[in-house]
């Protein structure tokens, strides 16, 4: 399996076992039990690093990354992305308060969401973030009142649905036409916007956004959209100083697929931007580039342990595990593909064609079809990597099922981001 699958500190021990940040994963699948997922520090750091590092050499104006909290927040994870001195994207109120309580600073904190609640609204407001990212007309005239009647000015960007459709799956496309998120360029409702807001007494409006999607690697579509973004404020009359052109640049799930220099995304980006406010002789704006599966994908290695083998009457070889569709839904949503190997002969040719089943009573829960194993007995501790993004985020207690625990990986240091559920701690219990 390609070494870019897994985190930058993954190795073996002596005897050939897979080991992440210098840990036995037997010891930590025995502490913890499985599933388990393990983050591994220096990745999340090389990430943040050579970001930052691309954007210095490309960009001669401010810029800030800030992570999509929805790839996976807690209050443990929170805190460590606070101490690398990033931004965050947060959608809901849980993330609001989490942000807040891990030590994100106001002026790094952007509520995003196409239905922001009152409450969502409220907080944001009294906490005083950097942006409130509004959704639509309606809720422009909503955040309004709120505002007024808390005696403040809301500091907005306006989110705009350019048209812009990328190369990804449906479910992630989130540009085109008939997106629910943003204001349309096309229909007339993003000039409306911004002529609006301008005019407000009770915002301030600094920005403009868009997201294209998530999980491509075509760096054009950023040109295009941040092109119509731009001729759109000039249109307008309105100058930019804040810029953010969204995330959803992708990675490698499996041997097979392109790599993720993140090179043509930056470049393109920040040469775009540039050229754009040059031409029209404006200041250079405050770039916010947002990369959450980026940052935290490669991070994430998700362990299991191999139950029942079997074949079925079509041929179908069978390897179940004790995880699946609770902890990560992804395969079953948007038919995602990943790689598979074993803990203690991660190296071990792939002999046996196998579909990793989870134990969930679905017929789609099947993490990997087709995957080449070498052959497997109850017991084995099986690992799948790029596990650190938008699964979690997106687990379940289906079949009352407990929620993992998930550990950082820091050079031979260990915390503990998240505990594992148990039916006395888990959120259906009913006992006394």
């Amino acid at each position: 399996m390609r070494p870019d699958l897994f985190p930058v500190s993954a190795g073996r021990d002596q005897a050939g076992r897979l080991q992440i940040a210098g840990f036995d994963l037997r010891d930590l699948a025995a502490q913890f039990g499985t599933p388990l997922y393990l983050y591994d520090a220096a990745t999340i750091q090389h990430q943040a690093g050579l970001l930052s590092g691309l954007l210095n050499a490309s960009y001669p104006a401010a810029f800030d990354i800030t992570y999509a909290a929805k790839a996976y927040f807690s209050l443990g994870m929170a805190r460590k992305l606070a101490a690398l001195n990033l931004g965050v994207d947060v959608v809901s109120l849980s993330e609001l308060a989490v942000a807040q309580a891990a030590g994100f600073s106001a002026d790094r904190v952007h509520l995003h969401g196409n239905n922001k609640s009152a409450e969502e609204l409220t907080f944001a407001l009294k906490w005083g973030v950097q942006a409130i990212v509004v959704d639509s007309l309606e809720e422009l005239s909503f955040l309004e009142s709120l505002a007024a009647r808390a005696g403040t000015r809301a500091r907005i960007w306006l989110r705009i649905t350019p048209g812009v459709s990328v190369d990804t799956h449906r479910y992630v496309q989130t540009a085109h036409h008939a997106s629910k998120f943003g204001l349309s360029i096309a229909g007339g409702q993003a000039a409306q916007g911004i002529r609006r807001a301008l005019a407000s007494q009770h915002v301030t409006l600094t920005g403009l956004h868009t997201h294209l999607g998530s999980q491509f690697f075509q760096a054009e579509p950023y040109r295009e959209a941040i092109g119509m973004l731009l001729d759109l404020a000039g249109r307008e009359g309105f100058i930019p100083e804040e810029l953010s052109p969204g995330g959803g640049w992708g990675v490698p799930y499996t041997d097979q697929a392109d790599a993720n220099d993140p090179h043509p995304w930056v470049e393109t980006v920040c040469k775009t931007v540039i050229e754009a406010y040059n031409r029209r002789g404006w200041r250079l704006p405050k770039l916010l580039v947002e990369p959450g599966r980026w940052m935290v994908a490669r991070a994430g290695v998700a362990l299991y342990t191999i139950g029942t083998t079997k074949q079925a009457g079509d041929g179908t070889f069978f390897v179940a595990v004790d995880g699946g569709l609770a902890d990560n839904p992804r395969p079953a949503l948007y038919q995602a593909q990943y790689s598979a190997c074993l803990v203690e002969r991660p190296d071990a040719p792939g002999t046996v064609k196998s579909t990793i089943a989870g134990k969930f009573c679905e017929s789609g829960d099947q993490l990997i079809e087709g995957v080449m194993l070498p052959e497997v007995e109850r017991g084995d501790l099986l690992a799948i990597p790029v596990g650190g993004a938008y699964q979690l985020s997106m687990a379940s207690n289906y079949n009352l099922a407990a929620r993992p625990a998930v550990l950082w990986l820091d050079a031979g240091h260990l915390d503990v981001l998240q505990k594992r559920e148990t039916p006395h701690t888990g959120g259906w219990w009913m006992g006394d």
